[in-house]
């Protein structure tokens, strides 16, 4: 059977430096995308969280909107579909932010701590 090894490249500078404003931003704003997420799920089922960081610079009343799977699989991104087909719905939630230039960063967020069933002696 083959075997396939994943080679990650480094990411350029301003690509990591990106990446870190992005999840300062999500953890900022935990909470209500959190929020989002839940009722998303609860009422329309798994999906993600769709932020528009393209027409407003993030923090400036970003709209966003939370989407389903099948909703998803429209705009044909594998990472974003994998991302919302393996995410734990009870402890995680991914979101997708629209940037410039139609890029997209996707990002599986999880802001509940899983309960190992330790008991704390």
């Amino acid at each position: 059977m083959p075997t396939m090894t994943i080679v990650e490249r480094p990411l350029p500078d301003w690509a990591a430096q990106e990446r870190e404003q992005d999840r300062l931003w999500i953890r900022q704003n935990l909470d209500v995308f959190w929020h989002t997420a839940r009722q998303g799920s609860e009422y329309i089922g798994r999906g993600a969280i769709f932020v528009d960081v393209d027409t407003r610079p993030m923090g400036n009343q970003n709209l966003f909107t939370y989407f389903t799977a099948e909703e998803i699989e429209q705009y044909e991104n594998e990472e974003l579909d994998r991302l919302v087909r393996e995410y734990d719905v009870e402890t995680e939630f991914v979101i997708a932010l629209l940037k410039p230039s139609e890029r997209v960063s996707s990002y599986r967020v999880q802001p509940v701590p899983i309960n190992t069933n330790h008991e704390n002696h």
